[in-house]
């Protein structure tokens, strides 16, 4: 494989480091954990035990977004699909995974609020 490929970027979204509480669920499976890093298609998080790739989870979070000066947490939830999961295979005595969602069938509203937190946390970095 060539340099060229190997530094190929798929990401259409711009990823931005921050720590969100989670939920994930899916049949049997609960879990609570904080984001690593958001954007509008997905997010990166930290699990206690290994998911197979393509398991679907229902995700629940809360975005803090500014309105009229005050913080106001605002509820998501939907459907997402892990897509990554670092190390790849269930590994005796790991008790970590860093797993990718992607976001599937996310509501309009909901895409706006996560772009909404983007720029602010943009904003607020750059002042």
């Amino acid at each position: 494989m060539s340099d060229q490929n190997k530094n190929f970027e798929r990401r259409v979204n711009r990823r931005f480091d921050v720590q969100l509480p989670l939920k994930l669920s899916s049949d049997g499976i609960k879990l609570e954990t904080t984001t690593k890093n958001i954007s509008c298609a997905g997010v990166y998080c930290r699990v206690n035990c290994f998911l197979p790739v393509m398991t679907k989870l229902e995700l629940k979070m809360s975005i803090p977004i500014i309105e009229d000066n005050k913080k106001i947490e605002k509820k998501i939830t939907t459907n997402a699909v892990i897509v990554r999961i670092d190390p790849e295979q269930e590994l005796p005595g790991c008790d970590s995974y860093d797993i990718g969602l992607f976001f599937m069938n996310i509501k309009e509203e909901h895409c706006n609020l996560i772009s909404r937190y983007i720029q602010q946390i943009f904003l607020a970095s750059n002042n």
